[in-house]
């Protein structure tokens, strides 16, 4: 494998194993494909329950926000950039 086909693995790995939606998504097909074979259907299927989880997560970061934040933002004013002092 060169050089390049070797930082995509790694991205790619990377992707999987980070929580984000793509790897989710990824890993659901790969099982999908090994349990039942996959099909267009299937596919959007899943990509609809990512769509659904991450509609939701959303609101949640919306509602923090919404509540916490004049504080978090306060608290980031207060703070100096990591690395630096005031």
């Amino acid at each position: 494998m060169d050089q390049e086909g070797r930082w995509a693995k790694e991205r790619f790995n990377e992707v999987i194993e980070s929580g984000h939606w793509l790897g989710n998504y990824v890993n659901s097909l790969l099982e999908e494909h090994e349990t039942n074979g996959i099909s267009f259907e299937k596919a959007g299927q899943l990509l609809a329950t990512e769509k659904r989880e991450f509609e939701k997560d959303l609101a949640i970061a919306r509602r923090m926000l919404r509540v916490y934040g004049k504080l978090v933002t306060a608290e980031a004013r207060a703070e100096p950039p990591a690395g630096q002092e005031s």
